[in-house]
């Protein structure tokens, strides 16, 4: 079989986070310089360090920037990006024995309220106790639970975690009521380990008396679900060179409850886009499929015109749990495999067909995966690659946090893999772009 034409223009392209600091030996960044493609993990944190600023991508400056001399000037760093001062609110989560608490206090001065949150009676005790010695009024030990740090609501300019997001066990739960606290565009900033995607695949159960450290895809995935806006990657804002992460997120304006995505992607019209994105009498033996949201809902289409079995690949920066899996569309079985550092178990069975269904955007590994495809994918093999379009070149994790790409950046990282541009198509989604690609110039 091979893959001619689909949709409207013909085109080829070249070929081409409680403050325990533990030591981490791999960390998952990829590089993304101008005209280039990110690279797989780097091995070492000191690789890591040394490329970082690469890391941000295409946009940012040349130059690393200088990390604060230490833990209060990182406060107070944070603090002016989000142009918290005199009179704001913050909500210190998971407060410890207040070592940030006492810096977001004179921050925020005596007209403003520092929230030190804690789940244990101890823990508040000493922190009141510690508080009446320093004589700050505007600080409020506060007794929180595993599920809310039982703040009012609509009460704070800021909530504030570092190194407490991967000890949460009830995740959703917390995250609700961190935003119900936040004031409409409010902030919310975690501050953890691991950049990247997950390696320990433990239950969150599990996490709250060890430290298991968790990931930024994961943080960023629920956070977005659960009704944060992400905002931006801000790990030069850690004093730490213990390979944080700083995530920046907001709680929108405009939305009344959490619960949902603020920046979700525009509804896709699955019947029209079937129509676009397979062409008319075209047969696919084993397709790998790829898909996220509603554009799960393509995935029946795609197995109507399959002679043999497909497989789902789910991605591990996507998933929170290793038996994590998307719920498939009704009446659909199909078998899913992991990747594993971009690696998919896909059995020796041949693939002619790679769908790419609104998750390119999220790939970490991509290298790896793409390389794989491409070994497996047989000579008229396809990849299609459906996504929501970026304005502007992003680096791989904003691309990945925003849940958007640009359309040139999927062409270098396919080009650069040994894909050919075959087809660039309208998509009947304002948001979306339909690329096709093969291992080969059509004959």
């Amino acid at each position: 079989m091979t893959c001619m034409r689909y949709g409207l223009r013909l085109r080829f392209a070249p070929v081409v986070r409680f403050s325990i600091l533990v030591s981490v030996g791999v960390l998952p960044l990829l590089l993304l310089g101008a005209g280039a493609v990110p690279a797989d993990f780097a091995p070492r944190a000191s690789a890591a360090e040394a490329t970082r600023s690469a890391a941000d991508g295409p946009q940012a400056n040349p130059a690393a920037p200088q990390r604060p001399a230490d833990r209060p000037a990182s406060i107070r760093a944070l603090a002016a990006r989000l142009a918290v001062g005199p009179g704001n609110a913050v909500a210190d989560i998971g407060a410890g024995k207040g070592v940030d608490t006492w810096v977001f206090a004179d921050i925020v001065g005596s007209t403003g309220a520092v929230y030190a949150e804690e789940i244990t009676e101890g823990n508040v005790k000493a922190l009141r106790a510690e508080v009446a010695k320093r004589k700050l009024t505007q600080v409020r030990p506060v007794l929180g639970r595993d599920d809310s740090p039982n703040l009012p609501r609509d009460s704070v300019d800021l909530a504030y975690m570092r190194y407490v997001y991967h000890h949460l066990s009830k995740p959703r739960e917390m995250l609700r009521e961190i935003w119900r606290s936040l004031k409409p565009g409010g902030h919310f900033v975690v501050v953890d380990r691991l950049p990247g995607t997950l390696r320990d695949w433990v239950p969150r159960e599990q996490r709250a008396s060890k430290h298991f450290w968790l990931a930024e895809t994961t943080v960023v995935r629920e956070a977005r679900e659960e009704g944060f806006r992400f905002v931006a990657c801000a790990d030069e804002l850690c004093e730490s060179k213990d390979n944080p992460f700083v995530l920046i997120f907001q709680r929108p304006e405009d939305q009344a409850e959490p619960g949902r995505d603020p920046d979700a992607f525009l509804p896709l019209a699955v019947s029209a886009v079937s129509e676009t994105l397979l062409s008319a009498g075209k047969r696919f033996q084993r397709p790998a499929i790829i898909a996220l949201g509603q554009a799960r809902d393509l995935i029946p289409s795609i197995l109507e015109r399959s002679s043999g079995a497909g497989v789902e690949i789910v991605l591990e920066e996507w998933a929170t749990q290793k038996d994590e899996r998307p719920p498939l569309p009704a009446g659909v079985s199909l078998p899913s495999v992991l990747t594993d550092l971009g690696v998919a178990d896909l059995g020796p069975e041949p693939i002619d067909a790679v769908f790419f269904l609104d998750s390119y955007h999220l790939l970490f590994h991509g290298p790896a995966l793409l390389s794989q495809l491409h070994q497996r994918l047989v000579p008229g093999g396809c990849i299609f690659v459906l996504d929501r379009a970026a304005k502007q070149a992003l680096s791989r994790r904003d691309a990945s946090h925003h849940r958007q790409i640009a359309p040139e950046t999927v062409k270098q990282e396919l080009a650069a893999t040994g894909f050919v541009l075959l087809s660039e198509s309208p998509c009947p989604a304002k948001d979306r772009f339909l690329l096709v690609f093969g291992k080969a110039k059509p004959e």
